[in-house]
């Protein structure tokens, strides 16, 4: 685009940021960083709420030259974010990154586009090829580049069209008692833009980048977004400005329209189902094993590692301490229960050695059996967590079995006293607990909390002081260092201990 479209004034350059949304340390390194490497982009879209982006409470919307994607992806690995994609909703030319603050203890995200992709959020159908003249207009801001308002208006007008005033959203808003029209944001960012642009230059950007949309239908859009404007106008200008974007297409009027109706009603049914889809690591996800004696924090830690981490990613949080009960195992038991019963009875009535012998024995078998149960139970939500992992989700485990434990989380058998017997059934079921144990592979992070076990019975009051002690006392006394297996200080405040587990976390599944 010529020199004389749209230059934003320097009186605009900067952008205010509020106490409220103070900028992240990440934010300015990677403003500094895309400026010292000479990356050409800009933040395009949303800048009225630039504090927010950079403050992390909102996306960083970022258009990035696509001859230069390389670099920049390699720009933002070095200050470690990662990234993610969401099952059936990749564009081609957008890319999603995570990077975690850990001085302020958030994630942010990064939306990086490379090719300036708009249209209804399901299916984002139209390129606007202005791309470069965009980026060219950028002038510097108070952490990011900022496009000219010109080109920023521009885009927002064809975005809110497109995402508000066809007939399948209209309609489908109706169905859901609402009706489609941009939310308070958008309308104060439309309406801010509105008040700063000069008209002649937004004629310039059309002139120059989007000879299609003719002046006559750029004042259509602007119509159809009135407050009080009639359904017949906007759908009537959703239609001309979707027929003149044509030749930007990936799908056709048709397809695109079949797409969006159909990902409706998908996501509908999904969200009833498992809720809103998250975001999954483009590395694959990762299992995720914490141990540690009770009174070490296990159970809050995890759950604020559930917590920040599910805001964003696809999170399970699985315990195979105590794994839930297969259906296999509730009808062992029942059937162990049952059989018990019975033979109480007939040693009362039958008066044979063998016979009251009966109960005897099954007292001895019953708690090995329970134990191959246990084991096989852990095996069932190790495999489904392992599944869970390897479509890239991330699973969060409460407790986790190692060969340096020998009390918790291990095979059971071999140690009690009915469990050295060398009858055929006793040895059965020690190899049967061994191999459902030996199915639970390593995790890809392997945490230690680790603290004084008189600390941990201080805290674990709920249960007898000397039981506490031994099971911390086991974990204690493993030099878990030196296996090379990463170790946090449980003594610490909960919020120390949770920040350190993120940043292991965060490293591990970049």
């Amino acid at each position: 685009m010529s020199g004389s479209a749209a230059t934003e004034p320097e009186a605009r350059a900067s952008v205010s940021v509020s106490a409220a949304g103070r900028p992240l340390q990440l934010s300015l390194r990677l403003g500094r960083q895309l400026e010292e490497a000479g990356i050409p982009y800009c933040h395009w879209k949303s800048n009225r709420a630039i504090d927010r982006s950079i403050s992390g409470q909102n996306d960083i919307d970022l258009l990035v030259e696509a001859a230069e994607a390389r670099r920049f992806t390699g720009l933002l690995s070095s200050l470690g974010f990662v990234r993610a994609y969401r099952p059936d909703h990749e564009v081609p030319g957008i890319e999603s990154f995570y990077g975690f603050d850990a001085e302020a203890d958030r994630l942010v995200h990064v939306h990086a586009h490379y090719k300036l992709v708009v249209g209804d959020d399901r299916t984002k159908n139209y390129r606007l090829p202005m791309e470069s003249s965009y980026i060219q207009s950028a002038h510097a801001g108070t952490v990011f580049k900022l496009p000219a308002v010109e080109f920023e208006y521009v885009t927002l007008v064809i975005r809110l069209v497109l995402k508000y005033c066809t007939w399948d959203e209209i309609g489908w808003r109706a169905l859901r008692r609402q009706r489609a029209r941009p939310k308070e944001s958008e309308r104060a960012e439309f309406e801010d833009l509105s008040a700063r642009v000069d008209p002649a230059r937004v004629q310039s950007v059309l002139e120059d980048c989007l000879p299609e949309l003719e002046p006559e239908l750029f004042s259509a859009c602007l119509e159809a977004l009135g407050a009080k404007t009639s359904l017949r106008t906007r759908t009537m200008a959703a239609r001309r400005l979707e027929i003149a974007l044509q030749p930007y297409a990936r799908r056709s009027r048709r397809a695109d329209r079949m797409l969006r109706i159909g990902r409706r009603i998908t996501f509908a049914l999904d969200q009833r189902r498992r809720g809103a889809p998250r975001s999954r690591p483009a590395t694959g996800g990762a299992i995720i094993g914490i141990i540690g004696g009770d009174g070490a924090g296990k159970t809050t830690a995890l759950a604020a590692l559930e917590s920040w981490l599910g805001s964003e990613f696809d999170v399970r949080l699985v315990h195979l301490g105590r794994p839930p009960w297969s259906a296999t195992t509730y009808v062992v038991r029942a059937g162990l229960k049952g059989t018990d019963i019975v033979a109480r009875f007939l040693a009362r009535v039958v008066p044979l050695a063998p016979v009251r012998r009966m109960p005897g024995r099954i007292a001895i078998i019953r708690p090995l059996v329970w134990l191959v149960c246990v084991a096989r139970d852990r095996s069932l939500v190790y495999r489904r967590a392992h599944r869970f992992a390897l479509g890239a989700g991330v699973v969060l485990c409460d407790r986790y079995p190692h060969p340096q434990l020998v009390s918790m989380d291990v095979p059971r058998i071999p140690t009690m006293p009915s469990g050295k017997s060398q009858s055929r059934i006793v040895k059965k079921m020690v190899d049967l607990e061994k191999r459902y144990h030996r199915t639970i592979l390593p995790p890809d992070l392997l945490v230690v909390l680790k603290v004084d076990p008189k600390i941990a019975a201080a805290r674990k009051t709920d249960e007898s002081p000397e039981s506490v002690q031994r099971r911390g006392t086991e974990i204690w006394n493993v030099d878990w260092a030196g296996l090379g297996i990463d170790v946090v200080d449980a003594s610490q405040s909960q919020e120390a201990v949770a920040l350190e587990l993120k940043v292991l976390v965060w490293s591990a599944l970049g």
